[in-house]
């Protein structure tokens, strides 16, 4: 897990399109969590040196690192690897079909809605629970 910034869960985008890595780290931030954004992997290999992750949202078909080529990036760079959520903005190829089975990865269509983003990542990064509270004694 990664170190939290303030008591938020921190998320690596990475996409491509500037557009879809400005306006996911918009909604994302609103929502509270910590976001770094990589639009190329020299990004990706930089941030994943720098910080842990708890969730990455990973365009499937980055061109010049597809979702197959992130995920081994992943094993082999970090001690613990964060879960994923690969987004597409289109079909996929059959290849990218077994790839996402033989995962069972969550994909996420692109452009999403707000709360379409915001759902999917709560399910991938259910909160923790609650600091029991101490017990108080009630005065009669």
């Amino acid at each position: 897990m990664s170190e939290e910034v303030a008591g938020r869960r921190r998320i690596l985008v990475m996409d491509n399109e500037e557009r879809e890595r400005q306006e996911t780290a918009r909604i994302l931030g609103a929502a509270g969590y910590a976001v770094d954004i990589a639009a190329t992997k020299a990004d990706v290999m930089t941030l994943l040196t720098r910080h842990g992750y708890d969730l990455v949202l990973a365009d499937l078909q980055m061109p010049d690192l597809n979702g197959p080529a992130f995920y081994q990036l992943l094993k082999e760079s970090c001690r613990t690897a964060p879960r994923v959520i690969f987004r597409i903005k289109r079909g996929y190829t059959p290849q990218y079909a077994n790839f996402l089975m033989r995962l069972a990865a969550p994909v996420l269509m692109k452009p999403a809605s707000a709360a379409d983003l915001c759902l999917a990542v709560e399910r991938q990064l259910p909160q923790a629970p609650a600091a029991p509270q101490a017990a108080s004694s009630l005065a009669s």
